[in-house]
């Protein structure tokens, strides 16, 4: 007697794994977009206490208490206060060839500082002038 896989077997083990796969892959690329959608807002996140912090060190700059004056803070005026590091503005969404701004190597827009119903509000801008 022959010890050893027939062909049915066989077949049977590869449609098996085939059918394993086609299930797998979905979950595990909705678990990357998920995971890289995480870190990019943990990013907007980082940058945006980064102006807080900016703004608290540099008080004279923040705008008037008059709802809609602002003042703008980009990326680059927070790295050379030393505050962001090379490594803070990478974007986890990057997508080479990309045009979207949202999908560029790196952040490169502003924080929008400005007066809105008795306190300072701080948004993110993906372009560098407010």
């Amino acid at each position: 007697m022959k010890k050893g896989f027939t062909l049915i077997e066989l077949i049977m083990v590869i449609v098996v794994l085939g059918i394993i796969a086609l299930i797998a892959i979905p979950i595990v690329n909705n678990i990357i977009k998920d995971s890289k959608e995480k870190a990019y807002n943990e990013q907007i996140d980082l940058i945006v206490d980064t102006a807080r912090t900016y703004m608290s060190n540099n008080s004279l700059k923040l705008p008037s208490q008059i709802d809609g004056a602002s003042v703008c803070i980009t990326i680059e005026t927070l790295q050379k206060a030393g505050l962001l590091s090379k490594n803070d503005i990478l974007n986890p969404n990057y997508t080479e060839g990309s045009t979207d701004l949202k999908k560029q190597r790196n952040f490169n827009g502003a924080v929008k500082v400005y007066w809105q119903k008795n306190k300072y509000v701080y948004e993110y801008k993906y372009s560098d002038s407010c």
